[in-house]
């Protein structure tokens, strides 16, 4: 019987040494899945376009005035940008979705191409691919280190 408690009481200890220590690893991961999947980042403004329904959700349009390409290929001076509101993601059938409002400020944008000139974020249709410009040495480093 004290076997027992001891072998639970050690398990414990070791699930609890695990949540402190390991757990914060992986959350570090997802921090950086966006740049990992990029394909481009760049620097630059959207502006809106129309958000258009489909049978899967709402279909978010706009341009992104390029201004800088931090990692990728060299990219015209304007891209295509497409975002998804989907149903399974929780988007509500209305109002319709816009941009948030910080989005519509110049920032970092992580981006995978659909086709031809036509982008979206790198997370798919659960993030803006937006990133604050502030950040922006911070994911310069991860950048140089991961990257290239």
């Amino acid at each position: 019987m004290q076997e027992g408690r001891r072998a639970r009481h050690i398990q414990r200890i070791l699930t609890i040494f695990w949540i402190l220590v390991c757990a914060p690893c992986l959350r570090a991961i997802e921090k950086h899945w966006i740049a990992h999947e990029a394909q481009a980042i760049v620097v630059g403004t959207i502006s809106a376009g129309p958000t258009v329904l489909w049978f899967d959700g709402w279909y978010l349009s706009g341009r992104i005035t390029v201004e800088e390409v931090l990692y990728g290929e060299r990219l015209p001076h304007q891209i295509t940008f497409r975002a998804g509101c989907k149903w399974e993601a929780g988007c509500q059938w209305w109002p319709r979705p816009h941009y948030p409002e910080f989005t519509l400020h110049k920032g970092l944008w992580f981006l995978r191409r659909v086709d031809g000139n036509t982008w979206e974020s790198s997370n798919g249709s659960f993030d803006t691919g937006f990133r604050y410009l502030s950040d922006r040495a911070y994911w310069e480093n991860y950048i140089s280190l991961y990257k290239r």
